[in-house]
């Protein structure tokens, strides 16, 4: 009698299992059990509100008031409506602005900061116990830090200092013009979201072997290219993994816009978030429904833009 490998003999059983072991696995009575509580919490904190944003935004549903569906007419208010159309369109150009700038500029200067920080010099521990304060300390202090930084008074910081050690006799509106205010916003989570990325762009470059930058200085190859065709193709995970999160975080923040503009002046600061938050409790009426759209239509547009990301970095990765 001829003896089988164990991958033969599987095979003979599988015809003899029931269906249901054919769907879950032969060990599925064993590995289920462990698996329910990540399955309980990714259907209780995922699944289900999304389930629910999704639906509440089918129906007309005010603060306090029973829901009437709709169907897709709180979509078609925020896409042609008279009354949201023209502002939610304008969010999604402001939206655009401040993730795409803000996360670029951390990019660039991350990868700065890191590569200076990655060198040996004198005081680079405390160097880099400095740089990291803006990213331990807490959204809300920061937020308040930065109004009292831009505050459009004599008392404001920037503007104290042109008064006093510039002679300016110009109040600079930094939060009440329309043309500085976005990118006042987007400075100032510059400056606290830098330092994560500097963080980690540091902890990949530390764990690059010496023997890299080595063999390529044999060969003659200068700073420019020993980063270009070492350090970055090293770090490209780091990357992916560092721009996903932070993108993630840039677009769903509202601290920062909601304590310095509260999405103004004219809408100028006007995100997604800070747009649903508007019209689902801060406007009038308290528009659940046409929130929730607002939130669910963000939500296509926001996978989109990470798929593309990952899977143009995990090319370039597989072309490495």
């Amino acid at each position: 009698m001829a003896v089988l490998s164990p991958s033969e003999r599987l095979r003979e059983e599988a015809p003899r299992r029931g269906g249901l072991a054919r769907w879950l696995g032969r060990d599925y009575a064993i590995a289920w059990p462990f698996m329910l509580p990540l399955l309980v919490v990714l259907v209780g904190l995922i699944a289900y509100p999304f389930i629910s944003a999704l639906w509440l935004s089918l129906n007309r549903k005010m603060v306090g008031a029973d829901a009437t569906f709709i169907g897709p007419g709180n979509f078609y208010a925020l896409l042609f409506g008279e009354q949201y159309g023209a502002r939610f369109r304008k969010t999604v150009m402001v939206s655009l602005i401040y993730v795409v700038s803000a996360i670029g500029l951390k990019f660039f200067l991350g990868m700065c900061m890191a590569l200076l920080l990655n060198e040996r010099f004198r005081g680079r521990a405390l160097m880099r116990a400095i740089l990291f304060i803006p990213w331990a300390m807490p959204t809300l202090i920061v937020a308040l830090s930065w109004r009292w930084i831009y505050e459009g008074s004599p008392s404001g910081l920037i503007n104290l200092i042109l008064i006093q050690y510039f002679h300016s006799d110009t109040i600079i509106q930094f939060l009440a013009n329309p043309r500085m205010a976005l990118w006042s916003l987007v400075f100032a989570t510059i400056w606290q979201g830098t330092p994560f990325w500097t963080m980690m762009f540091l902890a990949g470059m530390q764990a690059i072997p010496t023997e890299l930058y080595e063999a390529a200085k044999i060969d003659g190859a200068n700073v420019f290219q020993r980063y270009l065709f070492i350090t970055l193709p090293q770090l490209r995970g780091v990357i992916i993994v560092t721009s996903l999160l932070s993108t993630i975080w840039t677009a769903n923040s509202i601290n920062f816009i909601y304590i310095l503009t509260k999405g103004g002046p004219a809408d100028a600061t006007m995100t997604f978030p800070m747009l649903a938050f508007d019209i689902g409790v801060a406007g009038p009426g308290g528009q659940l429904g046409l929130a929730a759209a607002v939130s669910v239509m963000f939500f296509p547009l926001f996978i989109i833009a990470i798929y593309f990301l990952t899977k143009r970095m995990l090319a370039s990765d597989a072309r490495a």
